[in-house]
């Protein structure tokens, strides 16, 4: 069990919080039964994500997790959205998101796994026996296509460029949200021209967010740029890079700067 530092934690209360956050949030919040979660984006009127979202369900009220330096934010801004709609919220600061193993026990009712990612997530109050930060944990959720975004890369791609889509963090055939319209042309038209592509390196590797790297892939170099990346326990460095969906094919190498890396793409 690892403690998420880079995660902070809102709880919605009040009769119509499903309703509130159905209406803003990419995901269908309204398919949630207590005990369920889910990823979800939070877009500009553009379509651009915010953040991404972890929306769990419990008996009374919904935890909302995500980026810490951009949750603030984001609560910020949906205050904005609030009028007359019966529901509260804030930050909550007297919870703690944790990263599970397989083997770790938790109760039931404290554990979230959303989507088909196999990530195991726990919310509840700080424990004093686990390892602060995430960084293998944060491997894990890289290699499964989770970003939680920064202040770099907060408002710049729309949920299929970061293909939060296939995390299950959209859907198309909920109601509206702010951004909905270019999400869903983007989806029905295809014409989502870049796509995420993850690689692994076995050596620690200091990479800023949107950085430009080459990608050789197919013979073919290609431009792409760096969205977020973790160095694991074991110095080994994952990016989560953004590429051309053409050509396909996975990654032999990659260039930063001057220097050539091999590479796999998971």
């Amino acid at each position: 069990m690892e403690a998420l530092d880079y995660l902070k934690t809102a709880h919605f209360t009040g009769e119509e919080a499903e309703g509130f956050l159905q209406a803003q949030l990419s995901a269908d919040i309204s398919e949630l039964q207590p005990g369920n979660s889910t990823f979800a984006c939070y877009c500009s009127p553009r379509g651009q994500v915010y953040g991404l979202l972890l929306v769990c369900r419990t008996e009374d009220e919904f935890l909302v997790s995500g980026s810490a330096d951009l949750l603030p934010g984001m609560l910020q801004r949906l205050r904005m959205f609030v009028f007359r709609t019966r529901v509260e919220f804030a930050l909550d600061e007297t919870r703690v998101v944790y990263g599970l193993q397989a083997q770790d026990p938790a109760s039931d009712n404290q554990v979230f796994t959303p989507g088909a990612t196999g990530l195991r997530y726990m919310i509840t109050e700080p424990h004093l026996d686990v390892s602060g930060g995430g960084r293998s944990f944060r491997a894990r959720e890289m290699i499964n296509q989770v970003s939680w975004l920064s202040a770099e890369t907060t408002e710049k791609f729309i949920p299929q460029m970061l293909g939060y889509d296939q995390l299950g963090a959209v859907s198309f055939t909920k109601g509206c949200y702010p951004g909905q319209e270019i999400v869903a042309r983007a989806h029905y038209l295809g014409k989502v021209k870049r796509k995420p592509v993850i690689l692994t390196v076995k050596e620690e590797l200091s990479v800023a967010a949107l950085q430009r790297v080459e990608l050789n892939r197919d013979e073919a170099w290609v431009k792409g740029t760096v969205i977020d990346s973790v160095i694991d326990d074991q110095g080994s460095t994952y990016l989560f890079a953004i590429a051309p969906a053409d050509p396909e094919g996975p990654v032999s190498q990659f260039k930063l700067g001057e220097q050539v890396y091999r590479c796999a793409t998971t």
